[in-house]
């Protein structure tokens, strides 16, 4: 069975109100996770499965790598995003083939399909 992978990158976002960051600096705004999802498709048949995702915690940062979510959002998708979707794939790809197989090899009980949608 052929899986096909697509990455969803949600608008489900975390985001600190105030944090303070290694060189002290106060900021306001600070994206702490988001939820990231894999969607995989074989035929007729689809899974999906998402997850919190946690991004570097405040105290590792400083005031030169920080951006604020109100400019983060409206730019293009940062690589620290894109590389924590790379991680995160791997570990659910298992997951929803298994759910979909379970869909494959699920019964069909004809008597049921009037109200089956």
């Amino acid at each position: 069975m052929a899986v096909t992978f697509t990455k969803v990158y949600t608008d489900r976002v975390e985001i600190i109100p105030k944090a303070t960051l290694s060189d002290g600096t106060e900021v306001t705004d600070y994206v702490d996770a988001m939820v990231l999802e894999v969607r995989g498709v074989s035929g007729n048949f689809s899974a999906t499965r998402g997850e919190w995702i946690s991004f570097a915690d405040p105290s590792t940062k400083t005031s030169s790598d920080y951006t604020a979510w109100s400019s983060l959002s409206a730019a293009s998708r940062p690589t620290w995003v894109t590389s924590a979707m790379t991680k995160f794939q791997p570990t659910v790809t298992a997951d929803i083939v298994a759910m979909i197989e379970s869909k494959f090899n699920a019964s069909e009980f004809p008597s049921v399909t009037g109200w089956a949608s």
